[in-house]
């Protein structure tokens, strides 16, 4: 599988994503239509149709976005022994949200197929750095025996510091996640303390778990994100291998 044409969906479709996402109805288990699927994907950094995200997508063809993206699968795959699943790119959306971050791209990860998301100028390493995040995303979920609906918050913070600790060997601090440098060691066992520490448990249907994750609602900002790449912090001693099959629980 590996890199699927998106690039040839775009040609056809760039300005109507919810009929192109209807491509889509099939690889999810739930038979969703196109217009829920896309309304999920935005949340994660999928383009809008304007003009800047069209010179977004007339950037990554001219840079070969695709095939280098498919030659770092290659790589990444045959190196961690992971599964084959096929990866959808498209730009990055273009919102004041996403410039505030600085980031230049984005993705989201289910056990069976990934999204990646990338904006104009984007180069090689930060390329590589999304695809490490999230293909680690997909190997943990495929090794971890537990349905993800019983995933806890701990589950998901430690799930999202052991991939942003995956970039960091890799590629260095350089290539980090911008959220990763918000807080101090110190503040951020203040904040375990006083946020997390009686709620780490609460499962992921329960919608104080995207609010703590996020940080939102008067939350320190990304405190779930920020608070699992401390606590992954330990994994420095664990192979990548052993980082996809590690309980979460073992980081407390």
């Amino acid at each position: 599988m590996g890199i699927i044409s998106t690039d040839e969906w775009l040609k056809k479709d760039f300005n109507r994503p919810v009929q192109m996402m209807e491509r889509l109805k099939g690889t999810f288990r739930n038979t969703v239509d196109g217009d829920v699927i896309y309304q999920h994907l935005l949340k994660h950094g999928m383009y809008s149709p304007n003009q800047r995200t069209k010179a977004t997508w007339e950037f990554l063809q001219e840079n070969d976005a695709w095939e280098k993206t498919q030659n770092l699968f290659t790589a990444y795959r045959k190196m961690w022994g992971g599964p084959d699943v096929p990866i959808y790119i498209f730009p990055l959306m273009s919102s004041v949200m996403w410039k505030k971050k600085n980031e230049k791209k984005s993705g989201v990860a289910f056990e069976d197929k990934l999204f990646l998301f990338y904006d104009m100028d984007i180069n090689d390493k930060e390329m590589e750095a999304v695809l490490i995040h999230e293909y680690h995303h997909v190997c943990r979920l495929h090794h971890l025996d537990k349905d993800q609906k019983e995933f806890t918050l701990l589950d998901t913070m430690i799930m999202e510091g052991l991939a942003e600790r995956t970039v960091e060997r890799y590629l260095g601090s350089k290539y980090l996640a911008g959220w990763t440098k918000l807080y101090q060691k110190d503040k951020l066992q203040e904040f375990w303390s006083k946020h997390l520490e009686e709620k780490h448990s609460i499962k992921r249907t329960d919608p104080l778990h995207d609010v703590l994750l996020l940080g939102q609602k008067g939350y320190p900002h990304m405190l779930g994100y920020c608070s699992g790449f401390h606590l992954a912090g330990k994994s420095k001693k664990l192979s990548v291998k052993k980082s996809f099959i590690i309980r979460s629980e073992e980081f407390l």
